[in-house]
């Protein structure tokens, strides 16, 4: 049995691994680029960032960190034992298509194809390798079970968290005039905690902590998830489609997961389940971008008020709570279809703010906010205008 004592150093040490691993540095760093051009693009577009530049790396870890410990008593709870050298393999790979900065590659169905194929290819050649013998005939359903689990978790955070990161960009259409587009951008790094067998472990590092089970010898390692997503909402509303998106990709991970059962009674379907995952992987992408290249946009300058294209945080328009895509039709009882109308029409009331908006369903609500001294001018919107000046 594994001692208390023995089991806080087990997780102390597989921090520490965790820790100096490259792929979270490089994930990091692919975090940091991400911030870095969303907000160049919204500089360029509206001569404003709507978020932090470092919201990216701040969320890669906060939004994903709940998941992962969900997930990692799933697996250790479950006893799911996956082969030192297949986790190594993932990293590996994950290492590679994070230098691509390909974030839409990240998704775990690709990662853990990549690390498969790569061992394949490794085993038929007889290459020389340091990453381990490449079996993992044993671990055949754990590999499905995690990689449908992560999947999962993909679809979760695509649905629950797409908000932070997405950036509206101003597009001319084929008339000439300018609608909105927005762009998802996001990747998670998730501290994910795996059981492996000890012997390959021990060879390469003879003091790191195992507990027994039966005649068996394992251990816990630390292994750091990375799932990327990308994706572009243009003729739907970005709430239409990024939960959409989301659902499919929950629904593949369940697939994925229920999958398991026919592996364990037949290993040999192993690859034509890894293999038919990726296919419906790929598919689930490639239907959500053909769906929004029609030309049509969902967001776009309006003849009847100021279309909202983005509410800044923190602003005066968050707290009346106004959303993308709805369209300010009256400020303080006046009509406004433009900048210097807006302006006019806070003035009436420098104090208070009343607001007559219609969402993208045609429906007219009101909302109103007190106005500080400093915030008579600005409520706190990016309008979808040809300049995309800060209203």
């Amino acid at each position: 049995m594994l001692t208390r004592m023995a089991y806080l150093e087990m997780l102390a040490t597989a921090l520490g691994r965790f820790i100096i691993n490259p792929v979270v540095y490089t994930t990091l760093l692919l975090a940091v680029l991400l911030g870095y051009r969303r907000v160049k693009r919204e500089r360029s577009h509206f001569h404003i960032r709507i978020q932090h530049g470092a919201t990216e790396v701040k969320s890669a870890i906060k939004e994903s960190l709940g998941y992962a410990l969900i997930v990692s008593f799933i697996t250790v709870g479950a006893g799911l034992v996956v082969p030192t050298t297949f986790l190594l393999y993932v990293t590996f790979a994950t290492f590679v298509l994070s230098l691509t900065f390909v974030v839409a590659s990240l998704s775990p169905m690709y990662t853990v194809a990549l690390a498969l194929g790569s061992m394949a290819l490794v085993n038929w050649q007889q290459w020389p390798t340091y990453l381990g013998d490449g079996v993992i005939t044993g671990a055949l359903v754990p590999i499905v079970l995690v990689t449908g689990l992560a999947l999962i978790i993909e679809g979760t955070l695509i649905r629950k968290t797409y908000a932070h990161g997405l950036t509206p960009v101003l597009q001319k259409t084929k008339r000439g005039l300018h609608a909105i587009v927005y762009r998802l951008r996001k990747i998670w790094l998730l501290p994910i905690a795996i059981v492996v067998p000890s012997g390959p472990l021990q060879a390469v590092l003879p003091y790191w902590p195992q507990f027994t089970l039966g005649a068996s010898d394992f251990s816990i390692v630390l292994v750091p998830l990375v799932i990327g997503t990308a994706m572009t909402s243009r003729r739907r509303m970005p709430t239409d489609v990024f939960n959409g998106y989301g659902k499919a990709v929950v629904t593949l991970g369940v697939l994925l997961v229920a999958s398991a059962v026919i592996v364990y009674y037949v290993p040999a379907m192993f690859y034509v389940v890894i293999g038919i995952g990726v296919v419906l992987r790929m598919a689930l992408s490639i239907v959500f971008v053909w769906r929004e290249r029609a030309d049509s946009y969902a967001v776009a300058p309006s003849a009847k008020g100021i279309m909202i294209a983005a509410v800044l945080p923190d602003s005066p328009a968050e707290r009346m709570g106004l959303q993308l895509g709805e369209c300010i039709v009256k400020v303080n009882g006046q009509p406004v279809t433009n900048e210097d109308e807006l302006y006019e029409a806070l003035q009436i009331n420098a104090a208070y703010c009343k607001l007559e908006v219609m969402d993208y369903r045609q429906e007219v609500r009101q909302t109103q906010q007190a106005i500080f001294a400093e915030d008579h001018y600005r409520i706190g919107i990016l309008a979808a205008d040809p300049h995309g000046r800060r209203r």
